[in-house]
């Protein structure tokens, strides 16, 4: 075990040498950050649009996913821009560098990093006649945060020009190999190479968010092979990396870095495995911030019991910040809770089912139903969804026509309603499809194409969004269970590939 440490350490030395050099913030990690936490500003994001017509004005949608340390991995908002092309994005947690996926209608595709703040200023007349990916003309970066954000998107598109194409290969390596660890050193020394060349043409300013982030997706592939084969638990350090911010890779970290301790780690404790359990051990075992970061990651589907959960480890968090982060947290869950159970107890089942959904443009003799939704929020849909299908079960399929997982997932459906349809159940099949990233012509063409029966609904994409943050469901495709008693269910429907016709009936019951 002496030998593998030794490995690993000098393996990762240099990364994290690199990533604490010439670093102008603390990681979350480091104590000092607890220290400076208080006089941080609530990040906010300003926007502009500008040389845009009336009606293009009106038309733009903006996109944005903010990512979470915990479940789900990233909620995902729509907003639109004033009359006078104005935004405005405003985070309540005061954490650093939050990454926030945003797209500017057809416009423009960013990763912005929310750390104190930012302005954004679009030239429409300049985007509409190329897309800018990540950076380019028509695009500009502004405040406090505009340099940081500026190179991490350059930084995107130079890693994306070099050849060879390193992340590819990283993820091409066969974890079940014994050459593994030495090929992914040597990918990861050439990705070192990489950003040195990126440094030297743009500056070494800010670096420590790109080194750290490639230090994170190293140690995670590491921890990975190790939970892989089961390897005895290394020196606590050897596999701990400073995190600089709130990113897919600190998630993808955290999520390893989790797997590993409490299966190599914990279960060596043979303690019984819970929520609290756990957390006790990593306060025993990690430095308070690591123990912090893993408690809020630790999550759980159901929206009740991940209350219960971040209450219940509340008094043990060590930070003024990870407090500050589940108390938010909790005030959102419990918004969400509560408009849930309005929903649940105020709908009512008046309407008729044809002007309850939407008009019906489509009904074929297979057994499809097309309608367009009229609704605009995410709460008057899922009136609408309650009203149509009192007293019985309805599974709800949240998809997107570009979406390949969820296409291939929906034979298993189409099997499962027709033994559902054999056995008379009072089951229903509903697909809600995003307008997002398609317009009703596609929907149409491809639920014809599939011939996926059941009832079909187009919906606005600012409905679905808000739909999906309302029960934590962090992408394509998500599954909602509307009860016959009218109250939901997320939990129980992960795939369906393993949902049987035997769970359903023991919802009915």
């Amino acid at each position: 075990m002496k030998k593998l440490t030794a490995y690993l350490i000098c393996a990762l030395l240099p990364m994290l040498l690199l990533a604490q050099q010439n670093s102008d913030t603390a990681a979350i990690t480091d104590p000092e950050f607890a220290q400076h936490y208080a006089s941080r500003p609530q990040p906010t994001i300003r926007g502009k649009i500008i040389h845009a017509s009336a009606e293009e004005m009106a038309n733009i949608r903006i996109k944005y996913s903010l990512v979470h340390i915990g479940q789900p991995i990233q909620s995902s908002y729509e907003i639109r821009p004033d009359a006078n092309g104005s935004f405005q994005i405003v985070l309540n947690e005061r954490l650093p560098n939050r990454q926030i996926w945003f797209t500017l209608g057809d416009y423009a595709r960013l990763c912005l990093m929310a750390n104190e703040e930012l302005t954004l200023t679009f030239d429409l007349e300049k985007l509409k006649k190329n897309f800018v990916y990540w950076i380019g003309d028509g695009v500009d970066f502004g405040g406090k945060d505009a340099d940081k954000n500026r190179l991490i998107n350059q930084y995107i598109v130079f890693q994306r020009e070099q050849t060879p194409d390193i992340p590819t290969q990283i993820e091409a390596l066969d974890i079940n190999r014994p050459t593994y660890l030495s090929g992914l050193d040597s990918l990861f020394k050439l990705q070192n190479e990489q950003m040195e060349r990126f440094f030297a043409r743009y500056g070494n300013q800010h670096r420590e968010l790109i080194t750290g982030e490639s230090t994170l997706a190293y140690y995670a592939k590491k921890i990975a092979y190790f939970l892989r084969h089961d390897q005895p638990l290394i020196d606590t350090p050897a596999i701990l990396a400073p995190v600089y911010a709130i990113s897919n890779d600190t998630y993808s970290y955290l999520r390893v870095l989790s797997l590993y301790l409490k299966k190599v780690g914990f279960s060596a404790t043979k303690q019984t495995s819970n929520l609290e359990t756990l957390a006790r051990y990593y306060d025993e075992t990690l430095p308070a911030a690591y123990a912090d970061l893993l408690k809020l990651y630790m999550g759980h589907p159901d929206l009740k019991h991940l209350t219960q959960h971040y209450e219940a480890i509340s008094p043990s968090l060590h930070f003024d910040w990870s407090r500050d982060y589940l108390s938010e947290q909790l005030t959102s869950l419990r918004k969400k809770i509560a408009q849930i159970d309005s929903i649940s107890h105020s709908a009512t089942v008046e309407k008729p089912l044809s002007s309850s959904l939407g008009s019906l443009s489509i009904k074929t003799q297979t057994g499809i139903s097309l309608y367009r939704s009229p609704q605009q929020t995410g709460e008057s849909l899922l009136k609408d969804l309650r009203s149509a299908y009192a007293n019985k079960l309805v599974l709800i399929d949240i998809w997107a026509t570009w979406c390949v997982p969820c296409i291939q997932a929906m034979p298993y459906a189409k099997k499962l309603q027709e033994e559902a349809k054999a056995s008379n159940l009072p089951v229903e099949f509903v697909y809600l499809c995003t307008s997002g990233g398609s317009d009703e012509e596609q929907w149409k063409n491809k639920v014809l194409e599939i011939q996926q029966p059941g009832t079909h609904l187009f919906v606005d994409s600012k409905a679905i969004s808000e739909l999906m943050t309302m029960f934590n469901m962090g992408g394509f495709p998500s599954y909602l269970l509307l009860k016959p008693d009218g109250s939901y269910d997320e939990k129980t429907v992960n795939s369906l590939s393993n949902l049987q016709l035997d769970t359903l009936k023991d919802l009915l019951q």
